[in-house]
C-alpha cells in the first residue's frame, strides 16, 4: 500500500497536555475517515516525549487533511510534520528520539485505536478513572471576552467570527464551537463552517493571519454575545512591530566601546579595530497570553522591539532567542531596523523548522477556554468536581494534595484562571497551600475557592484572611460548587477589569 506518513510530536506530554493528546488521538478516525490506514504510538517516560505516527492511504489523502491535522495537533499542544518532507538532520533527530521511546503500540487500525491506546496512556500517567468516549470529536472552545480573546473579531451581518492564528483548519470544514458566555451558567455550543483562511504570507498591518467561521443562525445567544463582546471586523488589529513588547526581554546587547576602552586597547598594543562582541537578546514568554498578544501585534510580521540603553546602529546584525511557554527556545537572526532612546526595533527571520514550531505554539493558545485546577485527596470528589467544571467549559487539571497542587501551579500558573482546593488533606493541607500561593508566590489575580466537608466555626473568616476568594461546603454537591466557583471567577475578572 502506498502511504503518506505524518508524525505528531508532543513535548512535556504530562497532565492536561497528555489528556489533550489522548483526546486528539481518539478523534483521528472522525477527522480522517477511510483515508487513515494505521497509527503508531510511542512514549519516552524520562523526557515525557510522545510521538504519534499516522499512515494515510495515498489515494485518499489531500492537502485539506494536512491542514486539518496540523491545526488540531497544534490545538492539542503538539506539532505535525510530514515524515517525507523532513530534512536529513531533522529526520535523524526524530528517529533518534523515537528509538529512545520505551513504550510503544504499533500498526493500530483506526477501528481499534480507541480501545487499544487506553492502556498506554494510563501507563504513562493519565488518570485511570478519566472520562473517555469514542464519540468525542475535537472542538474549538472559547471564553468570550476572556483570555485568548485577542485578535478575535466578528461581523454581525454575516455571522462570521474571525480568529487570528498562524494555522487554520481546512476551508469548508465543519467545526464544533463551544462558547463560555458571561452571565450564562453553562457553555453554549453550535456548529460553524470554515469560510475564509488568511495565511501568514498574506497577512498585512490590520489583517493578521487567521480563519473565518460562519456561525450557525440557530444560536441566537452566541450571536448576541459575540456582537457585544467581540470587536467588529474593521476594528484596528495591529500586526506591525510595536512598543513595548508584552514579554520580559533579557537584553544582552553589548554597550559600544568607550573612547577610554579604545585607548586602553591601543596602549596594550591591541588594534582599536577589534570587532565588537556580537549583539544578542533573549525574549522570554512566561505565559501563553504574552505570546499570543505579541503574535497579534508583533511576531506575525517578523518584528520585535528590544528595550536597551545602548541600541545598536541601524543595519547591525543581532541574534534573538525566543523562549516559548512550553520551554522551547527558538533562535533567529535579525537586523536592527530602527533605533531611538528607548531601544531598537529589529526584523528577524526564522528557519522553516523554527517557524513551524512558533506557529504551532501560537495556534495552541489562540482563543482558548478557561483553565482550572482541582486539589483534593479524595479521587471521587476530585473527579466529580472536575467533571462539573468541564461541563461549564473549563479545561481541568487535578492534584492529589497541596504539595502536588504547588507543583501544578508552578508549572501552569500563568495559564490558570481558577483553583478549587480542599482544606483537610494529608501532607500539605489546603490552608498551607493557599498561604503559599498567596504569600510566598505573591499571586493575587488567580481566583482561589476553598471547599471543605467540615465547615467549622471561624474557618471561613480565617481562610478568607489568608486570601481565599470564597469558602464553600462540599455538601452543596459538585455542580453547585462548580457554579459558585465559576461565579467567583467571573466576579473577580469583572472587578479586575473595572
Amino acid at each position: 500500500m502506498s502511504s503518506i506518513d505524518y508524525a505528531c510530536v508532543f513535548v512535556r506530554a504530562t497532565g492536561d497536555r497528555l489528556a489533550a493528546a489522548e483526546r486528539l488521538v481518539c478523534g483521528f478516525p472522525h477527522l480522517f475517515g477511510a483515508a487513515l490506514a494505521e497509527v503508531d504510538l510511542a512514549y519516552r517516560t524520562s523526557s515525557q516525549y510522545l510521538v504519534v505516527v499516522l499512515r494515510f492511504r495515498a489515494a485518499g489523502f489531500d492537502p485539506r487533511m494536512a491542514a486539518r491535522l496540523g491545526f488540531w495537533t497544534a490545538r492539542a499542544g503538539g506539532r505535525a510534520s510530514p515524515l517525507g518532507g523532513m530534512a536529513a538532520q531533522e529526520r535523524a533527530a526524530f528517529d533518534g528520539h523515537l528509538a529512545q521511546c520505551e513504550k510503544a503500540l504499533l500498526n493500530l487500525s483506526p477501528a481499534d485505536l480507541f480501545e487499544r491506546c487506553a492502556a498506554l496512556f494510563t501507563e504513562v500517567g493519565a488518570p485511570a478513572g478519566r472520562r473517555r468516549s469514542a464519540a468525542d470529536r475535537p472542538m474549538l472552545a472559547m471564553d468570550v471576552g476572556g483570555h485568548g480573546w485577542e485578535g478575535v473579531t466578528y461581523r454581525p451581518d454575516a455571522r462570521v467570527l474571525f480568529v487570528a492564528a498562524p494555522m487554520a483548519p481546512a476551508p469548508g470544514d465543519e467545526i464544533l464551537l463551544v462558547f463560555r458566555i458571561p452571565g450564562l451558567d453553562k457553555p453554549v455550543g453550535t456548529r460553524a463552517k470554515v469560510v475564509d483562511v488568511r495565511l501568514p504570507a498574506d497577512a498585512s498591518p490590520g489583517h493578521p493571519a487567521g480563519f473565518g467561521l460562519a456561525v450557525s443562525e440557530a444560536a441566537p445567544a452566541i450571536h448576541d454575545a459575540l456582537s457585544r463582546h467581540a470587536p467588529h471586523a474593521g476594528s484596528e488589529t495591529r500586526v506591525a512591530p510595536r512598543y513595548p513588547m508584552k514579554a520580559p526581554v533579557k537584553v544582552l546587547v553589548p554597550a559600544p566601546p568607550s573612547a577610554v576602552a579604545a585607548g586602553e586597547a591601543a596602549v596594550a598594543g591591541v588594534s582599536s579595530r577589534v570587532p565588537p562582541p556580537k549583539a544578542h537578546a533573549l525574549i522570554e514568554y512566561a505565559s501563553d497570553q504574552e505570546l499570543e498578544a505579541d503574535f497579534i501585534e508583533n511576531l506575525s510580521q517578523g518584528g520585535a522591539f528590544i528595550r536597551s540603553a545602548h541600541p545598536q546602529a541601524v543595519g547591525t546584525p543581532i541574534t534573538v532567542d525566543f523562549k516559548l511557554p512550553n520551554g522551547t527556545t527558538l533562535k533567529a537572526q535579525a537586523l536592527v531596523a530602527f533605533a531611538n532612546g528607548h531601544g531598537m526595533g529589529v526584523k528577524f527571520t526564522l528557519d522553516p523548522e523554527s517557524e513551524a514550531t512558533l506557529q504551532a505554539a501560537i495556534a495552541h493558545i489562540s482563543a482558548r477556554p478557561r483553565r482550572a485546577l482541582v486539589v483534593d485527596d479524595d479521587a471521587m470528589v476530585r473527579g466529580m468536581i472536575a467533571d462539573a467544571l468541564s461541563e461549564r467549559g473549563f479545561e481541568v487539571l487535578t492534584a492529589t494534595d497541596g504539595q502536588d497542587g504547588l507543583r501544578v501551579v508552578s508549572e501552569e500558573l500563568l495559564g490558570l484562571d481558577l483553583v478549587i482546593t480542599d482544606v483537610y488533606m494529608p501532607g500539605m493541607d489546603g490552608e498551607a497551600f493557599l498561604r503559599t500561593v498567596r504569600g510566598a508566590g505573591g499571586e493575587a489575580d488567580l481566583a482561589i475557592v476553598v471547599i471543605t466537608g467540615r465547615m467549622e466555626s471561624g474557618l471561613e473568616r480565617k481562610l478568607e484572611s489568608e486570601g481565599a476568594d470564597a469558602v464553600l461546603d462540599k455538601a452543596l454537591g459538585p455542580e453547585l460548587v462548580a457554579q459558585a466557583a465559576d461565579a467567583v471567577l467571573e466576579r473577580k475578572r469583572l472587578t479586575r477589569g473595572g
